[in-house]
């Protein structure tokens, strides 16, 4: 394998990560790897299957889940293309986001930028039409920055030009329409049927109608695509809640409003208007909700319940008398008036949303729903103000399934093991799939990962034993006040770190102490943690944070930025009704409903959290893990050590 062009000298694993991808994409196979955080994931992947696409006439959709994920294979692929000079016109890529990321008239309106894909899409169509026809004077009606399109050719020749030669990021690429007043959007579908590799955000490969878009722009069938899903460990939940639907009181008071704004019809012959339909939901919501959840149901403190098949079809027949042919004809006429509803919020230029639609489609969606793949449940989860209906889907192979279609599939994370459970779960071919998880491209002895048998956070010891809370903060403010390092420690839940906060656990510390709060803003969040990383005392800084979160899952602290995580207690999931219902389901589908819906995303979740201390070759770090539970994770932390003396390992530890 020559690899020509891979633009860097290769290091550890590289060169058998690029191999087996060749191999894959040759066979017309799937690939599903594990290697750690810093070892070159995306650029092996670009290399290997830029170089296959290039002999064989094939795309590659590059899919990932946050803007800095796509940042960075674009400045990959830039590096590429210094390499190979004699390629360039051949190398080209392009990223593309939602329209809420890239509509300029978004830019300035909140109702926009919180639009659904289908919402928005719709308004997109909406305003170029208008535009069509009103070309010379758009009077306000239209949108102006795709009238441009049309009218300022020099100014889109001149940005595809700029585009093939500097491949911008997504981010820059709006920036410069904007200076020159023309639709990002519209412009990047011009642009991407000439790009090689195309960088998208999951919702364009999962969503069945997205999809189809994409390939249409592209003059592609599934045949033609490499598919490359980063940060691959993400996918399931997320097309989990792609393909789940839910009907909240809020939703269903939006509704009400939206009768009083635009009028408020007759249902059923005039036997009773859509605001009281909508009080009769809202009603038996309340209802369920105080049967299940606050009553001694004992899914009462996990805020989720599951309802009984046809309970809620059965109180609107019983609240309102009527039959379920009566049902049909309420569902179909709130679809067909909250349509009316979204027309006429596009004559007013606004986006074409309808709540009276979206109960209506719930509805619909709830009671044809027939599939050992959903479960329905009444949920007071995040705000218990609010409470709601959920028809929450089990299998994300529902939507993930597509992937046996593409000509082949790269997947691929720091933290993926178990591999078997990814490839199962999202329903990959097993006799078409390799899985291989690569060692660490650090040295070993670079990391140490400790854990103590004294202490749990197992739920019936640590609310009835007062003594484990304390033995707990006695280790956390150990370490702490002995090793003059930025350390993290990981709580299992916001309530958790809650509870050592209320022991006055930072008034016993000598370091400074950063805490993560639930409502924290994303601009709050980073600037909390760039005071983290470079604390003005020399003694390094502490940092309370809960484990899967954004800190936990999606930053990077090299070298001295953290030095030693702290995890307080095994992250298992927590036993929902949610949670009950994938475990049932993972049972009868593979027989390995625990393995696969407690086991293996509890390993991820620690491994994600230790996996922030090692970035490169060169840094080093130690990681604690306070819960005896921690034994059990043996098979996924292969360098897992019992400690009987916490500051003596630690200290020999850096000693070395």
């Amino acid at each position: 394998m020559r690899m020509k062009l891979f633009p860097y000298t290769l290091r550890k694993n590289q060169k058998e990560i690029m191999q087996t991808i060749v191999n894959t994409l040759s066979r017309e196979g799937h690939f599903v790897f594990e290697s750690s955080t810093g070892s070159g994931k995306t650029i092996c992947a670009l290399a290997a299957t830029l170089e296959f696409a290039l002999q064989h006439n094939k795309k590659i959709i590059y899919a990932t889940r946050t803007h800095a994920q796509q940042r960075q294979v674009i400045l990959e692929l830039r590096e590429i293309r210094k390499k190979n000079k004699d390629l360039q016109d051949r190398l080209f890529g392009i990223g593309l986001q939602g329209r809420a990321h890239m509509c300029l008239l978004a830019k300035e309106d909140p109702e926009l930028r919180n639009g659904t894909a289908e919402e928005l899409s719709r308004f997109c169509s909406a305003q170029k039409k208008k535009t069509l026809k009103n070309r010379e004077a758009l009077d306000g009606k239209g949108c102006n920055f795709f009238k441009n399109l049309r009218d300022r050719k020099d100014d889109v020749d001149e940005i595809i030009e700029w585009c093939k030669k500097s491949l911008p990021t997504s981010e820059d690429f709006v920036t410069h329409c904007w200076h020159k007043q023309l639709c990002p959007y519209e412009l990047s579908k011009m642009i991407a049927p000439d790009a090689m590799i195309i960088v998208v955000p999951y919702i364009y490969v999962f969503d069945p109608s997205i999809r189809i878009m994409l390939l249409d722009w592209l003059s592609v069938t599934e045949e033609d695509i490499i598919l490359v899903v980063d940060e691959a460990h993400n996918l399931p939940d997320y097309v989990r809640d792609l393909f789940s639907a839910g009907l909240s009181i809020w939703s269903l008071r939006n509704a009400i409003y939206e009768t009083e704004r635009y009028g408020n019809p007759s249902l059923l012959n005039g036997r009773f208007k859509i605001s009281e339909f909508c009080n009769t939901l809202i009603n038996i919501i309340e209802y369920l909700r105080d049967k299940y959840l606050t009553s001694s149901h004992s899914s009462r403190e996990n805020g989720d319940a599951l309802i009984r098949e046809h309970e809620l079809e059965e109180e609107i027949l019983s609240r309102l008398n009527i039959n379920s042919f009566n049902l049909d004809e309420i569902i179909h006429d709130l679809i067909a008036y909250g349509e009316n509803v979204c027309e006429t919020r596009e004559e007013e230029g606004r986006i074409p949303r309808s709540f009276i639609k979206r109960t209506g489609s719930f509805l619909d969606f709830w009671f044809n729903l027939e599939s050992e793949q959903y479960i329905k449940l009444i949920t007071a989860e995040p705000n218990k103000n609010n409470p709601r209906l959920e028809a929450y889907c089990l299998d994300p192979s529902v939507g993930t399934n597509i992937v046996n279609n593409f000509h082949s599939s790269i997947h691929m994370s720091g933290t993926l093991e178990p591999l078997e459970e990814y490839r199962d779960s999202i329903g990959l071919i097993k006799e078409n799939t390799e899985l291989v998880s690569y060692p660490p491209t650090f040295p070993i002895e670079n990391r140490r990962i400790l854990y103590v048998r004294d202490v749990t956070t197992r739920y019936e010891e640590i609310n009835t034993r007062k003594e484990i809370v304390k033995k707990i903060m006695s280790h956390i403010i150990s370490i702490c006040n002995n090793f003059d390092r930025n350390t993290i420690v990981f709580f299992p839940s916001f309530d958790v770190l809650s509870r050592f906060l209320q022991n006055n656990i930072i008034n016993t510390l000598k370091r400074g102490v950063y805490v993560e709060k639930r409502e924290m803003t994303q601009i709050e969040l980073m600037d909390m943690i760039e005071d983290f990383k470079f604390p003005e005392s020399k003694n390094g800084s502490i940092l309370f944070s809960v484990i899967g979160g954004r800190i936990s899952e999606g930053m990077d602290f090299p070298a001295e930025q953290l030095e030693i995580v702290i995890i307080v207690g095994i992250p298992y999931p927590r036993p929902t009704a949610k949670q009950r219902g994938l475990q049932r389901y993972y049972d009868i589908k593979f027989g390995k409903g625990w393995e696969y819906t407690v086991e293996a995303p509890t390993a991820r979740k620690l491994m994600q959290a230790i996996g922030r201390l090692i970035r490169n070759k060169d840094d080093k770090g130690v990681a604690i893990i306070l819960d005896r539970r921690a034994a059990r994770f043996r098979k996924y932390i292969k360098d897992l050590k019992e400690s009987k003396n916490l500051l003596e390992d630690i200290n020999s530890f850096y000693s070395l």
